[in-house]
């Protein structure tokens, strides 16, 4: 981390909803407007809260923005997952126009430079912030990228990855449903790759450590490992 990832942290706007989708289970996608004067890196998080609504417990949540500028919104994923706190319930069951507050985005889940290999180690909903970092570099074909995804049953924005691999022949999506075959499936590519490639982590802090810890073991070196464990989604 570097004092700049901090920066955005300073910026505040003032978004509305656009749609809220149940894509399928308890995942939901929700999009709002993006202001012109927003922007943000691909990777990044913001603060969000809902303005003139009484949430109990924490008043707050912090989503990674699952999309890029280019795009001309700005998107969040969550996992309405029992027991729903009461931010989400309101959040879910809020309508179009409705205003949402944004502090950031801010970060430092971002791509490292122009030329190493990318491989990309998510579980579950933290798959938001590879989406933009993975449609920031999408017509790049310099380099691997690689997606190991690992879900219990379907797998979000799992449409969006297959047409982007369809177009570029570098980017390698891959979609587990256990633990073994998630591990089988990074250390191959970390033996491939080794520490010429960069790492990135996304999903829950247990099984970020655990992964952590495997990808050392097999000589990777913890500058090339970048993380971001969900705790607001």
């Amino acid at each position: 981390m570097k004092i700049s990832d901090f920066k955005g942290a300073f910026k505040k706007n003032t978004v509305t909803i656009e749609s809220i989708d149940n894509v399928f289970d308890d995942y939901y996608v929700i999009a709002l407007n993006k202001p012109d004067n927003m922007t943000w890196e691909a990777g990044e998080h913001g603060v969000f809260t809902l303005p003139g609504r009484k949430v109990k417990g924490q008043p707050f949540r912090i989503f990674s923005v699952s999309c890029i500028p280019e795009e001309g919104k700005v998107l969040i994923a969550t996992h309405a997952n029992e027991p729903i706190s009461d931010f989400k319930q309101k959040l879910l069951t809020m309508n179009k126009g409705d205003q949402v507050k944004v502090r950031g985005p801010f970060g430092w889940f971002k791509i490292q430079d122009t030329t190493s290999p990318v491989v990309m180690i998510v579980t579950g909903i933290g798959i938001t912030p590879s989406r933009a970092i993975i449609k920031s570099i999408e017509h790049e074909e310099t380099r691997p990228i690689h997606l190991v995804h690992s879900s219990p049953t379907e797998h979000l924005y799992k449409e969006t990855f297959e047409e982007i691999s369809r177009k570029n022949r570098d980017f390698h999506p891959v979609y587990t449903t256990s633990k073994e075959e998630t591990i089988e499936t990074y250390t191959a590519l970390a033996k491939v790759h080794g520490n010429d490639a960069y790492y990135f982590l996304s999903g829950k802090i247990k099984i970020i450590r655990a992964t952590k810890k495997e990808l050392k073991k097999l000589g990777i070196k913890g500058s090339r490992i970048i993380n971001d464990p969900y705790i607001g989604y």
